[in-house]
């Protein structure tokens, strides 16, 4: 009959936690809860300013300005008029017009996941945070290859479809540079969320 490490209860059937306590029964599995016990220990010495900042700051602020800007972009929708355009910046006002709108919403629902889960302290918040990231790099990608394509009329300075591509391609660059901080940032401090598989 075994005896319970913790709780000193006996148990008459085998098991690798005890039924009363839960605590580990065999010297494997003990050594693995003081292993994780030491690991979220030094997890929580950690900084948590970056998360603090986003949970009360950063998420609130963004989907105020991204709620606002997807409305903005419904409009713009509604009363597209392509007529208004250069035959060779139709295409990219309607792509830029739409894309707005449809990502726009996406990385709303996004920031709205992240801040819930982050409060909560769930998984799912920091994958919600990390897609906002790549969806607004996705955005940026998708400009550049639509401006790339734009011939310029008579008369139109190429400066400017260069200055396009530079303002989207450096907008892309700084999602990208969040994504992979953020995630060496969560990841170290998977410990302290609710998950089966904290790794991305």
């Amino acid at each position: 009959m075994a005896v319970c490490p913790s709780c000193k209860r006996e148990n008459p059937i085998p098991s690798t936690h005890c039924p009363a306590c839960g605590a580990p029964m065999t010297a494997e599995g003990q050594q693995a809860a003081e292993r994780e016990r030491i690991n979220r220990r030094n997890v929580g010495l950690m900084g948590m300013k970056w998360y603090k900042f986003l949970v009360y700051f950063n998420l609130p602020v963004s989907l105020l300005i991204n709620g606002y800007g997807l409305y903005e972009s419904i409009v713009n929708w509604n009363s597209l008029d392509l007529s208004k355009y250069y035959e060779n910046l139709q295409r990219p006002v309607y792509v830029e017009t739409l894309a707005s709108m449809v990502l726009g919403g996406l990385v709303l629902v996004l920031l709205a996941v992240a801040l819930w889960g982050l409060i909560k302290r769930k998984w799912i918040g920091v994958r919600a945070l990390l897609g906002s990231y790549l969806v607004n790099a996705l955005f940026g990608l998708l400009m550049i290859v639509v401006v790339m394509q734009v011939q310029p009329e008579p008369g139109m300075e190429t400066m400017l479809k260069t200055q396009f591509i530079s303002q989207y391609a450096t907008s892309m660059a700084g999602m990208a540079a969040m994504f992979f901080l953020n995630r060496i940032y969560f990841n170290k401090r998977k410990p302290l969320f609710q998950t089966e598989n904290a790794e991305i």
